[in-house]
């Protein structure tokens, strides 16, 4: 180390460049690092996708969802499969564990669903790779004059098909609109007059339409390629398809039916403002890329579509956009750097009242910074507001405080007439005698970051990269503090330094000796007093609620409500319009977008019932005065509920994502009965539903996707068929053609292409004609459908959810006003009392309250093991158990003033609470290796037990009180922030400060007066000269 700080000195220039070239490189770091708001915590996920179109939820489970689960079940690294199956659509997620890497997971799960017989025309496809918090836009296509269907048709052929283009874009979800469909309307009666089914009907569209190659022919020099026509363009030539002759005359398509330009049904509806059919589109990100970069190229191709692509008069118009809060987050960040910065500075300023030696410190702070980039950078870790939020300038530049103290110190023993050589071996020994305290305690701190490494799946994805940024920042600070700043030193320092202790140090001597004579007298009773403060802060400990993660603002709005399960698209639309309607009148709104039910591709599970409403508003600055966030929710909440049946529940578009990709269902606490009969738990989840509402302190408690939908069931009969000589297959063909439409062919429109179907007109597909539908039998004449069947009215499910191979039933739960862990006992009580759990049927409890329970099990192993580490580092660094175990005994005693802290803002104990304090007690460690280090130095150099606690803690005092003031202030901006970005932020600092308090005085006090009780030979009797 000394040889370090030699070469440091002689060597200038060589420092100087290294320097240089590192600023240059951490700035070209900085520049290319991914910058995100809120880390990307969801676990690896692969959702499987399956359309049925037309199917009811019990079909699609036999015939789709139970292949697909047996074909993914006990793929290697997968926590959990579940999946959702609704009318026309089975949605399963595949959960992974950390140790799996995205694309080969990928590529086992088509390697699986390769094997597997789905019926046929379904097709079960694996979803882009995308994350839940990947939607970093959502825009509306605006057209004048054009209808829904046509500004849906440009959505889907060309601003998906150039969006798709942008790297880094995973997918583009459509939504809204119709999408367009050329629709063969037979005329049953004039088919029953030509003796046509519709079987002949579908059968002649299919062998009307198609191109043929005939390879190819020579002629002469010349070998033309022989393409025969026979493509479909219009609907005049869909009309034109010969379906059959009578006698010498052709049969057309036009002659039995009508052609006309209708929609696919569509399952969903979104409006936005005062219109109820918008064309909307969602782009979702890849996974693991750089937002920044993906939203800049977002934006180019956006403007380039609107100028040049799109027809005159439509334009594509974002109403989400997640550039505003990345910048809005990183102002926050910085802000609260610069500030931090600043006010370590000032601090500087007032112990060292030198000006040079202060800005020799200060140039480790830019540098640190730096380095953390630079870390980021190569370790492939994003920046986002907790790894960059964590950063306290104060315990950085601890280091180099200690050593410009220390040289300041000897300089000014020595005065001012001294040779080069003479400073500069001065200046080496200096550095070289806090050198090893230094590097020993920059250890101790990063060792006491080894529990977040430890951390799992979202909470490590939240704290890892924050723990990284501080390890590089000190790694950094460290080497800089033992190279530059001796250097500055020694180029600086030349004259003027200060002799005495300025005003504010002698002033805080003369208050502080008298303490010290008073404690080093009466040990005990000092001893006492700090364990009955210990004992004190563990019962405000226990008053404190446990949360996993505190909210991130966005400054955006997500509210959702259930309607009944067998609401009609009108009804929706209506309830939907009513909503929007309500909250634009609220001032602070900018605009509103509505939507229920599901894309057509299916990627978004939610049923007609399902209402999500997304509400922007405008920024804080133009709000109403006084107005807050919570009043804000609660108008909207007034606002609401004139509208009947609505039970509005208020979130942020990008935390719903997050909470429902957790275990697939919205609340902070899900709890899931699984088992076989769906009456047999849709009666326990309701009584367990009614339990949970009475516990004190559940905001809501919602059963996922609850709700029977009314279904007509057509019964048939087979002796009536078999009679008629028809056979079931027959019959459920005239059901689906005549009544979903069955795709016959396709019409291309240059590259656009459409489905071509047979369907019966609008009016003839109602629940009074069915009985009458026309079935042709194999024998010439026809039977009605009321001639083989029976229909009945019934009812089926909305929604099955299948986990772990069973069905299963959720409750989701939003606590509102107490900590969850409570809540989570009151409701277990509750369920073990008064809830009977029939045979065979499970209940698991999960969610955020999942991950905090694995997050506080895995800390309270990995914490004593980092103490343990710790204790190892100390005893090398003094050689004695004694030592070692007596700055430990700090640790406990510094978290006092946290839990103090936590209580009198009453802030519950949250995962970054927790990280708080294991930066503390790096910060509690290191306070006491300064203290001790001098102690030890003293008594080798011939003092007393007693002298040397005396002199030293008098010497040291400056030091110590620095550090502690400037690990403090550095964080002061963050504690009082308030802006958006700053929640996850503040308990962290609250924790630190508090504890700061707390620890600096017991290092001053408590310290020294155990140090004598150990160290000195006859302990009790009290010294001669006090």
């Amino acid at each position: 180390m000394k040889r370090l700080i030699d070469y440091a000195l002689n060597q200038p220039l060589f420092i100087l460049l290294g320097t240089l070239l590192f600023v240059m490189a951490g700035v070209f770091a900085f520049k290319n690092l991914s910058v995100e708001a809120f880390p990307d915590v969801t676990d690896t996920q692969v959702t499987v996708i399956s359309l049925y179109p037309g199917r009811a939820a019990e079909e699609v489970e036999k015939e789709v969802t139970l292949p697909i689960e047996v074909a993914l079940s006990g793929l290697p690294n997968s926590i959990r499969v579940f999946s959702h199956t609704q009318f026309g659509l089975s949605f399963t997620v595949v959960t992974y564990d950390d140790k799996a890497e995205v694309n080969l997971a990928r590529q086992q799960v088509n390697e699986r669903l390769s094997s597997i017989d789905l019926p046929t025309g379904v097709q079960a496809n694996v979803m882009p790779n995308a994350t839940p918090v990947g939607e970093v836009m959502r825009y509306r296509l605006k057209g004048d004059g054009k209808t829904s269907t046509e500004l849906r048709t440009i959505q889907d052929w060309t601003v998906e098909r150039a969006l798709r283009q942008i790297p880094g874009v995973a997918d583009v979800v459509g939504m809204g609109g119709y999408i367009k469909q050329y629709e063969v309307q037979p005329d049953m009666q004039k088919l029953r007059a030509y003796k046509l089914t519709l079987q002949d009907l579908q059968d002649a569209m299919g062998r009307g339409n198609s191109n043929a190659g005939g390879s190819y022919v020579a002629q002469g020099a010349q070998q033309f390629a022989i393409r025969g026509i026979g493509l479909l363009h219009s609907a005049q030539d869909i009309g034109n398809i010969v379906v059959t002759a009578r006698g010498n005359t052709p049969v057309l398509v036009k002659d039995v039916a009508t052609v006309a330009i209708g929609a696919v049904p569509r399952l969903g509806t979104v409006g936005q403002d005062m219109d109820d059919d918008v064309v909307t589109g969602i782009i979702i990100m890849r996974k693991g890329e750089n937002p920044s970069v993906v939203l800049k190229g977002v934006k180019e191709k956006l403007v380039d579509l609107n100028e040049r692509v799109l027809p005159k008069g439509v334009q594509i118009v974002p109403f989400y956009d997640r550039t505003w809060l990345m910048g809005k987050t990183l102002t926050t960040v910085f802000k609260n750097l610069v500030e931090g910065a600043l006010l370590v500075s000032l601090v500087l300023y007032l112990f060292l009242s030198n000006m040079r030696a202060s800005l020799a410190v200060v140039v480790v702070i830019p540098l640190a910074l730096l380095s953390t980039f630079l870390g980021l950078k190569i370790l492939g870790v994003p920046a986002n507001l907790l790894s960059l939020g964590a950063m306290d300038f104060g315990i950085i530049v601890d280091g180099a405080v200690i050593v410009i103290e220390n040289i300041m110190h000897r300089l000014a023993e020595r005065g001012e007439g001294m040779n080069e050589k003479e400073r500069r071996t001065l200046i080496t020994n200096a550095a070289n005698e806090v050198g090893r305290p230094t590097l020993f305690s920059m250890l101790i701190i990063i060792a006491a970051h080894i529990p977040i490494f430890a951390l799992q799946r979202h909470e490590g994805r939240i704290f890892q990269p924050m723990a990284l940024s501080v390890t590089t920042a000190l790694v950094g600070s460290l080497i800089f503090s033992l190279t530059l700043v001796p250097l500055l030193a020694y180029w600086m320092l030349r004259k003027g330094i200060p002799h005495g202790d300025n005003g504010l140090v002698s002033w805080a001597k003369r208050v502080y000796e008298p303490v010290l004579l008073w404690a080093l007298d009466r040990p005990r009773k000092v001893v006492t007093i700090a364990l009955s403060g210990f004992a004190l802060s563990m019962v405000a400990a226990a008053h404190l609620g446990s949360e996993f993660l505190p909210e991130l603002n966005e400054g955006t709005f997500w509210v959702n409500w259930d309607m009944p399960a067998s609401v009609s698209q009108e009804e929706a639309g209506k309830v939907l319009r009513k909503a929007r309607m309500q909250l634009l009148t609220i001032p602070e709104v900018r605009t509103v977008v509505s939507k229920a039910g599901q894309p057509e591709d299916g990627t978004d599970p939610k049923t007609l019932s399902m209402a999500e409403v997304f509400v922007d508003v405008k920024p804080a600055e133009e709000w109403r005065k006084g107005m807050t966030r919570d009043m804000l929710i609660e108008e909207m909440d007034q606002k609401l509920a004139v509208i009947p049946g609505v039970d509005p529940a208020f979130s942020m578009p990008i935390r719903d994502n997050v909470l429902e990709s957790i275990s697939q269902i919205k609340g902070q606490i899900v709890v899931k009965v699984s088992g076989d009969d769906l009456s047999e738990l849709r009666r326990m989840t309701e009584s367990m539903q009614r339990e949970f509402k009475q516990v004190q302190g559940v905001q809501r408690a919602e059963i996922d996707r609850l709700g029977e939908v009314p279904q007509l069931i057509i019964d048939i009969d087979r002796d009536r068929a078999a009679r008629l000589g028809l056979n079931v297959g027959d019959i459920q063909d005239v059901v689906e053609s005549a009544l979903a439409g069955r795709a016959t062919t396709q019409i291309w429109e240059g590259e656009r292409k459409f489905t071509v179907v047979v369907r019966l007109p609008g009016e003839k597909r109602s629940v009074i004609n069915l009985p009458t539908t026309p079935i042709a039998l194999p024998g010439g004449g026809y039977a009605t459908l009321e001639n083989v069947a029976t229909i009945r009215q019934g009812s089926g499910a909305m929604n099955i959810a299948r986990e772990a191979g069973r069905r299963t039933m959720a409750i989701g739960i939003f606590v509102k006003g107490r900590d969850m862990g409570s809540v989570v006992a009151d409701m277990k009580a509750r369920v073990n009392k008064n809830v009977k759990i029939s045979d065979g049927y499970a209940v698991t409890w999960s969610g955020e309250f999942e991950n905090q329970e694995r997050a506080m099990q895995r800390l309270a192993l990995v914490v004593p093991i980092s103490l343990l580490l710790i204790f190892v580092l100390l005893f090398d660094a003094f050689a004695s158990f004694k030592a070692a175990g007596l700055i430990l005994i700090n640790v406990p005693l510094a978290l006092i003033g946290g839990f103090v802290a936590l209580w009198i803002f009453s802030i519950p104990l949250s995962v970054s609470a927790a990280i708080g304090f294991i930066a503390l007690s790096g910060q509690a460690v290191l306070n006491g290796v300064v203290m001790l280090s001098v102690f030890q130095q003293l008594r080798n150099a011939g003092y007393t037990v007693i002298e040397a606690v005396k002199e030293g803690a008098l010497q040291r005092l400056r030091t110590v009180l620095m550090t502690a003031m400037l690990a403090a202030l550095g964080l002061l901006p963050m504690a009082l922030s308030h802006d958006i970005g700053s929640e996850t932020q503040r308990p962290l600092a609250i924790v630190v400060i508090g504890g700061l308090v707390t620890a600096t005085l017991l290092t001053l006090v408590v310290l020294p007066a155990l140090y004598v009780v150990w160290f000195s030979n006859k302990p009790n009797t009290p010294p001669a000269h006090a």
